[in-house]
């Protein structure tokens, strides 16, 4: 049996993540996740829409806002950071703040590897967690806030949007995260940065071509 769905995605009916402390599974993760079914051989079902969806406006973004795609995103999320526990905070917040969600997972990579522990020492201050926050900039959190990938998800992409909404365009905003606003807007910009951006963008790339040979595998725009 073959199934074409075609005009199933946009009417979004799933409730938002919440983080729940209370959900502990057995290996110690704050946050439970199942994997997705996958269809069997005589039910595969065609989506066109996704193709479409992949090259529109932030398409990562509005594929996990869809109930059909929702899942898969995920699933591609917490295989690419090896834990829900650091996938879902980064998903949810990156929603909660309307960013690219390929934009956000290559900050967190190039910043932390995705390691909730991270930290890097500077001459008068240290950056911790997934978003390597600095001390000086989040001083009202304590060291456990720095470490906690909740909390550091939801700081990290809300200082993204900051430097989204007044830098001109992306390289200049993820410049302004690495190095501070104002010292981008008056064009001191060190190697460093430029550097750092380099590589942002790259795995940006990367990982958006890994996405959509992911998606398009299990929701195929048409019968070969």
């Amino acid at each position: 049996m073959i199934i074409l769905a075609t005009a199933l995605l946009g009417c979004s009916t799933r409730a938002p993540y919440v983080p729940d402390p209370s959900a502990v599974d057995s290996e110690n993760f704050r946050f439970t996740w199942e994997k997705s079914s996958e269809p069997t051989a005589k039910e595969v079902a065609y989506y066109p829409n996704v193709a479409n969806i992949l090259d529109g406006t932030n398409p990562i973004l509005s594929l996990y806002r869809e109930d059909v795609t929702h899942k898969k995103v995920e699933e591609f999320f917490v295989q690419l950071t090896g834990s829900p526990e650091i996938a879902l905070p980064i998903l949810y917040h990156a929603d909660r703040n309307n960013l690219s969600l390929s934009l956000v997972f290559s900050l967190a990579w190039v910043e932390s590897k995705f390691t909730p522990s991270a930290e890097n020492w500077n001459h008068k201050s240290v950056d911790r967690g997934l978003f390597q926050l600095n001390s000086n900039s989040f001083y009202h959190l304590t060291r456990e806030d720095f470490f906690d990938p909740e909390i550091n998800a939801s700081h990290g992409t809300e200082y993204l949007k900051f430097c989204l909404k007044y830098a001109p365009n992306e390289r200049l905003a993820l410049a302004a995260y690495n190095a501070g606003l104002s010292r981008v807007q008056s064009g001191d910009i060190p190697r460093s940065t430029q550097d750092y951006v380099r590589k942002v963008i790259a795995y940006k790339r990367t990982l958006e071509s890994r996405f959509r040979r992911y998606i398009l595998k299990s929701f195929p725009p048409s019968p070969s």
